[in-house]
This record gives structure tokens, C-alpha cells and sequence, in this order.
């Protein structure tokens, strides 16, 4: 965080949440850096701000592909002192072309009198923008509440994942963006939203194009189509997959998959410390859990947990995560809500498949009343500058899920994992939402015509899931000194799901829990969750019961 003010004690309290393993604040000239840092990657851990007499780093992320001669340094040393050698500025913005992972980050640099700063290309991580004329401030996250705001005339602002940003310090009335790539029409809307919320003129220089994006190119063009190899909705759902994949397209499409995916949730589960976050101040490897996954039982995070079982030490659980909620509509306390049953059918397959695993299944179930609470005292600070019921819904549901406070076959437990791996992603890329399938069947014109629509949907929800999910969920999640890790928004898996057309992703000739995410699906069932390839969506708000259906999603929530 850097900000061009004193800090208060609140914000510091909330920013310590996110990095509790080490706090450090520095003042130079006008401007105060704070860093704190949750440790994962790297021998021994970096504190922040890493500065030099030049330069001043903060980094909020990880950096997964570091060459096999740095891994045992820190992702955040490693990145300062690549950025510390660059000659000038073209050098500069050119570091950020070859990185691969979720980032945020703030970059002062001295001599031009110049902060950088910015999101991945994806927008996984957060990072505000609040301005109130007398100064700026760059934060993960902010902790003054709606009323304050209106008093003391501040704005808030997710900054959009656009490109590289540059403020000069003796000038604040503008805002220079590199980039990500070549600005369209979506971008130029964008960037006039925050030049107006913010009051920055927002001036365009040239692109970076991260070499995952546009280097390198997807050789396998598949010519399989779900609506040509539609076999009707006569059959088992069980015989309908087994047909599909006896395709060899298909099966070739999946392995490609397969390869990707695994490698994404290697590397998010791998990069972390031998210890945990109960062992972290001696420091001492431990066999407690290291990893935990926000667990529904739905087929996303049940793929999550079953490659997660691949390349996490046998010795040691994972921790799979579920929520409930108290009803708001009954007398009765009833935990056993939909995603507590789907989670406790996928539980009994991932244990069939993978024997060898303690899985600890924790089980978070919340009253009315600390819901309540804490959206009061906490978790709306971490919402905000979100304000709909959804935001609210979601919001609440990680931050408790992610909290990790539960029972543990019946005993009072507390996730002890530093990481935790959320599906997000999947239904954006895959087709997963209800709005995909009414794009498709309500357009009345041709199949290509269909499909162009159902395109249209598909790129709209994808475009928009850094500002609606992502940053709102990496805020949520990481109060509780976690690190959120979404492996299918990893760069390589997000390049070749969507190099598919949408008929290879999706086909809404099936019944529900068919033939949405499809594709997902029979790569699901090929591994052997043949059960949970079969379950029907449910957004989190609606299986965990936080929320009630009667509500808007789109209006304002009254607690935020």
C-alpha cells in the first residue's frame, strides 16, 4: 500500500490481516509505503517495502514462473531486483511481459519521481484507488465505511485491470496506462469510468502484450462440435458421457486440458512454506494442513481437490472447507443445506479415489446473528467499494468459508492452510451460468447465429470478472491470512479453454447438470468423479442458504 498520507490505526489493523507474518511502514518524502506480508514463497521470508536508494517495491502476489535458478528466493526479491537493473522505462514495463501469476503492486521510483503500479492481466488481485483532493492512496484494501466516506468526501475505486499505471509525484492531477494490450472498445469504457469516479485524466501509451497472450500460439485446433454429437436426452447421463467420449477430438481436447490444469494446481499448491500458519512463528516444518479448498462438493472444486491430491505431501490432510448457513425463512436450525449434502457425496468419492488422503472436512455453520456481526464490524470494510445484496452474499459466505473456524468430525477446529483454492473461473469459462443458456436458446436465428450469441455472453462475463468476482473475493479471502489461488484462471488453462468455440465448451440441448459446462464435466467423469460430474449448479449464496432468493441480487445492500 502507498498513500500520500499518515496511516490510521484501523487500516493498518485490516492490512495486517492480509500479512500477518510481517509488518513494516516507511515515509519517504511525502509518501508512506506500508508492507505486510504473508510468507510463501522463497526460503526465508521478504519484507516490505524492499527498497534501495533508488527504488521502493510492494508486492502483492505470486510469480509462478520464476527460472529453476531463483526458486529458492522470494518471488518479491527476485521481481525488485529485475526491476532495480532496468536501464530506463521501456525496460522497465517490458519485466512485467514474461510474468506469470496473480499480482498486485506499487513501483516508486526516485530519480523520475514516478510510482508505478497495477493489477495482473487477469485482475486477480485487488488493488483500490481512493482519492479525496488533498491525497492518493494505492491499498489491497480500505477499512473506512459508507458513512465516513460521505463525511470526509473520499473515492473509491477498483483500479481495472487495464495495463501498468503511472502517476508522477509532482503531478497528480493525471494518470499515464501501459496497456495490457491494444485498447478496445471495452477498454476506452473502462478507462473513462475511472477517469471520471477517480477525477485522473487517464492518457494511453503503447502496449505490453504479455508473451502468455500473444507468443506462442495453440496448435491443436479441435474439430469436434457437443451439437453434432448430440445423442438426445433419451439416455443414462452416464451413457451420454460415455459415448461423448469415445470421440477422439474430444479425448485429445482433454488431455490437452488435463496437462494444463495439473500444472496450475502443481504450482499453487507447491509454493508455499513447509510450515503452516499456526507453526509460522518458529518457523518449523510441519505435517499440519497446508492447503485448503473452499469446498461445495460441485464439480470445480471437487477437480480442484482431487488434483490437489496429486502433489500434496501424503503425509499430510488437506482441508476441504464447507459452509452453511441459518436459514432466514424458519424456526428450525438445519446445517444440512444443498452444498453441505453435495459436499458430503463428493467427500465419499475423493476419499474412494484417493485412499491415501486424510481429508479433514470442516464444516462452518454460521447464525444469523454473527453473519450479522461481523458484516457490521468487518467484513462490509472488505466488500466495499462493492455494494450490491450479491457482493454482500458472496462476500460473506468466503470470508467465513476462508476464515476456516468450524467442526471437525464433530470437535471445534481451525484450518491451519496459508493457501486456499477456489473455483472461480470455471463458469465464466466453461458456460456455466443460466444467462449462457438463455443466450443461446432465446436467440431465434441459426445455429452459427446461436452460438454467436452465446459467444457474446460468454466474452461479457469473462471481461467483467475481475471488477465483479475476482478483487471482491481476493480482499474477502485473504483477511483471514490465506493466499486465495485460482487455478483455472491461470494463464495457459484461461488461453486454451477459450481458444474453444463455444459448441466444445457447452450444449444446452442436454438437461441441466449435462450439458452446462460440458466439457468440464466429462473431464470430471473421465478422472472418476462420476457422481459429482452429474450435480447441478448452485451459486454459493443459494447452496450455503446465506441468501434469500426473494431478494434482488443487483440492489443495494442496506449493510454496506
Amino acid at each position: 500500500m502507498a498513500t500520500r498520507t499518515f496511516l490510521v490505526q484501523d487500516l493498518i489493523d485490516i492490512l495486517q490481516n492480509r500479512g500477518p507474518n510481517s509488518k513494516s511502514i516507511v515515509t519517504i518524502g511525502e509518501i508512506t509505503f506500508g508492507g505486510f506480508v504473508l510468507h510463501q514463497q522463497g526460503i526465508q521470508m521478504c519484507p516490505q517495502p524492499i527498497k534501495s536508494d533508488r527504488h521502493v517495491l510492494i508486492f502483492n502476489g505470486d510469480i509462478f514462473n520464476l527460472p529453476i535458478t531463483d526458486c529458492g528466493i522470494s518471488d518479491t526479491q527476485w521481481l525488485f531486483s529485475k526491476l532495480s537493473k532496468m536501464k530506463d522505462e521501456n525496460e522497465l514495463i517490458s519485466c512485467f511481459k514474461t510474468i506469470e501469476g496473480p499480482f498486485s503492486f506499487v513501483f516508486f521510483d526516485k530519480l523520475r519521481k514516478c510510482i508505478y503500479f497495477g493489477r495482473d492481466s487477469l485482475g486477480r488481485n485487488s488493488l483500490l484507488l481512493e482519492n479525496n483532493k488533498k491525497h492518493l492512496r494505492i491499498l489491497s484494501t480500505s477499512c473506512i465505511s459508507q458513512d465516513m466516506r460521505t463525511e470526509i468526501d473520499i473515492v473509491t475505486t477498483e483500479i481495472p485491470p487495464l495495463g501498468i499505471y503511472k502517476i508522477n509525484n509532482d503531478d497528480c492531477s493525471s494518470c499515464v496506462v501501459f496497456p495490457w494490450q491494444r485498447p478496445d472498445k471495452n477498454w476506452k469504457t473502462q478507462a473513462n469510468v475511472l477517469e471520471s469516479t477517480i477525477g485522473l485524466t487517464i492518457l494511453t501509451e503503447y502496449s505490453i502484450e504479455p508473451s502468455w497472450l500473444f507468443h506462442g500460439t495453440i496448435h491443436n485446433k479441435f474439430s469436434f462440435d457437443f451439437y453434432n454429437l448430440f445423442v438426445g436426452n433419451n439416455l443414462d447421463t452416464a451413457e451420454i458421457y460415455e459415448i461423448l467420449l469415445q470421440n477422439c477430438e474430444v479425448l485429445k481436447a482433454l488431455d490437452n486440458f488435463a496437462n494444463l490444469l495439473e500444472y496450475s494446481v502443481k504450482q499453487r499448491v507447491s509454493k508455499t512454506t513447509t510450515y503452516c500458519a499456526k507453526c509460522f512463528p518458529n518457523s518449523m516444518d510441519c505435517g499440519h494442513s497446508k492447503i485448503a479448498i473452499l469446498f461445495s462438493g460441485g464439480i470445480d472444486c471437487t477437480i480442484l481437490a482431487f488434483m490437489a491430491n496429486k502433489f500434496v505431501n501424503k503425509a499430510e490432510p488437506i482441508d476441504l472447507i464447507n459452509v452453511s448457513f441459518e436459514a432466514t425463512n424458519s424456526n428450525v436450525v438445519n446445517w444440512n443445506v444443498p452444498d453441505r449434502q453435495s459436499a458430503v457425496c463428493s467427500l465419499e468419492t475423493l476419499k474412494i479415489l484417493c485412499p491415501d488422503r486424510k481429508w479433514n472436512f470442516i464444516e462452518v455453520n454460521v447464525t444469523r446473528n454473527e453473519l450479522y456481526t461481523q458484516l457490521s464490524s468487518c467484513i462490509k470494510h472488505l466488500i466495499y467499494p462493492l455494494t450490491t445484496v450479491l457482493d454482500e452474499s458472496i462476500g460473506c459466505a468466503f470470508w467465513f468459508a476462508s476464515r476456516g473456524k468450524g467442526l471437525l468430525c464433530g470437535e471445534i477446529y481451525e484450518s491451519t492452510a496459508k493457501v486456499v483454492l477456489v473455483g472461480s473461473g470455471a463458469d465464466e469459462l466453461f458456460g456455466g451460468y443460466v444467462r449462457h443458456k438463455n443466450a443461446y436458446n432465446r436467440c431465434n436465428g441459426s445455429l452459427e447465429e446461436k452460438e454467436k450469441c452465446l459467444l457474446t455472453e460468454l466474452e461479457k462475463d469473462w471481461q467483467r470478472i475481475p471488477t465483479r468476482n475476482l478483487a471482491r473475493d481476493d480482499r474477502v479471502i485473504s483477511d483471514s491470512g490465506r493466499t486465495p489461488r485460482a487455478p483455472f484462471i491461470e494463464e495457459n488453462v484461461v488461453k486454451f479453454v477459450r481458444s474453444l468455440k463455444p459448441c466444445q465448451r457447452c450444449c444446452f440441448l442436454y438437461e441441466d447438470g449435462v450439458g452446462d459446462k460440458l466439457f468440464l464435466r466429462l473431464f470430471g467423469y473421465r478422472l472418476g468423479l462420476k457422481g459429482t460430474s452429474f450435480l447441478k449448479k448452485r451459486a454459493i449464496q443459494f447452496g450455503s442458504k446465506i441468501a434469500n432468493k426473494k431478494d434482488s441480487a443487483n440492489d443495494r445492500s442496506k449493510y454496506l
